[in-house]
């Protein structure tokens, strides 16, 4: 559950994974298209994230995705804009439950416009709107489960001013507002974060930019039957920022920062943050993928008013001839808590996941993969005469999916 109330609460952009393309697209005039679409399945032996020690509360179902998508690239002399629309339809085919909202929307633009001056405007949107599994089942006592209603808005505004050949300044305004709505009437909250950041730069080479920045950020919290709660951050570091074709492969930044809460039930948070992912290209047919965080984040539960996200993730993607290729993924989580008062409760999570992929034609390619995830947590709960740890839970997924057009 707060893996994905931290995905939702932090949203940021990921220009090169949305707009990643593998071919040429289709020229329309001075567009360019890329329609494509994906059909999908997944087994998930537990759906809902339920404790692994209630066995008889666990649900495993199938998952069918259908999933098409538009890009559309306008290359503009120096400028450009791209913007996606991917919808997708999203059904179970487990009998224990029924779904809702099928249909779920994502959409996102970017636009880099350069002036024959010394300014340059970066423009990007990241919208989303459906329904997310964010409610554990617990038929036991009649409560409803099933799924929740989510949507997240983040458009951001970045005006660089270049004051010589390798100097700058940019200035980046963002407004981020996201909210969850359980079947659950209790569980329901919104969140909404203005965001200033100011960056001096200077530029490396061609594709590198290193950066000094500040940031200023306000957030509100809203709760049923809870006081609205508001918290404010400062944050200060450097960063690094690396481009090819216009896509972003190396970010990197580290600083400090605060984080002050009003109506609160727990404590201030002071620390260093670390943010990074980096892609590098081994060989011809061998690239390596890396990422790291530490990052504060709000956490909807009482008493308890930020918790910090620790990751750590590696991938491998080797080619196998001339169309095959393999992905080794490894994944390492943990969720300290800060309470008002008690124990600081802690969170491992670990992911591996392996997949084979195949391009059959020059628009249609194969996947299939699997991948397996524990959690673990130091809370206990007695239930039913036995000590429970809520936050434990084992997922296995198996994974088919089949993409055509233009990707």
């Amino acid at each position: 559950m707060l893996g994905v109330v931290a995905a939702l609460v932090a949203v940021r952009t990921t220009e090169a994974q949305l707009y990643q393309t593998v071919s040429e697209g289709l020229s329309a005039g001075h567009f360019l298209v890329y329609p494509s679409i994906v059909f999908e399945y997944t087994r998930d032996s537990n759906i809902f994230y339920s404790t692994s020690d209630l066995p008889d509360e666990v649900t495993s179902t199938g998952v069918v995705v259908v999933r098409p998508r538009i890009m559309v690239d306008l290359p503009l002399s120096d400028s450009r804009i791209r913007w996606v629309y991917a919808p997708f339809y999203r059904d179970y085919t487990s009998q224990n439950f029924t779904g809702s909202n099928r249909l779920n929307h994502a959409f996102d633009l970017e636009g880099r416009f350069r002036t024959h001056g010394a300014v340059t405007l970066s423009v990007r949107d990241h919208f989303l709107r459906g329904t997310v599994s964010l409610l554990d089942q617990n038929s036991g006592n009649g409560l409803s489960f099933g799924l929740g209603r989510y949507s997240a808005h983040n458009p951001t505004l970045e005006i660089g001013l270049n004051l010589g050949a390798r100097h700058g300044v940019s200035l980046i305004p963002s407004y981020s507002r996201t909210s969850f709505l359980g079947i659950d009437e209790a569980l329901r909250f919104r969140y909404t974060t203005r965001r200033l950041e100011g960056r001096y730069n200077y530029k490396l080479g061609e594709a590198e930019t290193f950066y000094g920045y500040y940031a200023y950020e306000g957030s509100s919290q809203k709760q049923p039957s809870v006081e609205d709660v508001r918290f404010f951050s400062r944050e200060a570091g450097f960063g690094l920022t690396r481009y090819v074709n216009q896509t972003v492969v190396t970010q990197v930044s580290a600083g400090y920062q605060t984080m002050d809460f009003e109506n609160g039930g727990g404590r201030n948070f002071s620390g260093p943050v670390l943010d990074g992912a980096a892609s590098w290209l081994l060989s011809e047919g061998m690239r390596l993928e890396f990422g790291i965080l530490r990052h504060p984040y709000a956490t909807i539960y009482a008493g308890s008013d930020y918790f910090i996200d620790g990751e750590s993730r590696l991938r491998l993607t080797m080619q196998l001839g001339a169309a095959s290729y393999l992905n080794v993924g490894v994944t390492g989580l943990r969720n300290v808590y800060a309470p008002d008062q008690g124990t600081r409760r802690r969170d491992t999570l670990f992911r591996f996941e392996a997949g084979l992929g195949h391009q059959f034609l020059r628009t249609l390619r194969g996947y299939i993969g699997a991948s397996t995830e524990g959690r673990r947590s130091n809370v206990e709960e007695v239930i039913g005469g036995e000590d429970v740890d809520p936050f434990h839970y084992r997922v296995n997924r198996l994974l088919f999916r089949l993409e055509a057009g233009w990707m």
